[in-house]
């Protein structure tokens, strides 16, 4: 497992949130970031299930391009 910071933009709010993630990839860390940004929400579930979600990075990009996101690969994370 790798660890990650997502960035997503959120537009209503008109401000970034990161979130810190543990994936396998950076396709794995979106989907999980996604799921964060959205409070866990149903809908969101059921889209990531669903046979038209993206099946790989680049689609992700495409699918949320809407919803801007950044994604970078740390070598741990800081705690307090």
């Amino acid at each position: 497992m790798r660890n990650f910071v997502v960035g997503i933009c959120s537009l209503f709010e008109n401000d970034v949130r990161q979130f810190a993630i543990t994936a396998e990839n950076e396709y794995e860390a979106v989907k999980k970031g996604m799921l964060e940004y959205s409070g866990n929400n149903v809908d969101e579930l059921f889209w990531q299930s669903s046979p038209n979600y993206p099946k790989d990075y680049e689609g992700l990009c495409t699918v949320y391009e809407e919803m801007p996101f950044s994604i970078l690969e740390v070598k741990e994370f800081l705690t307090n």
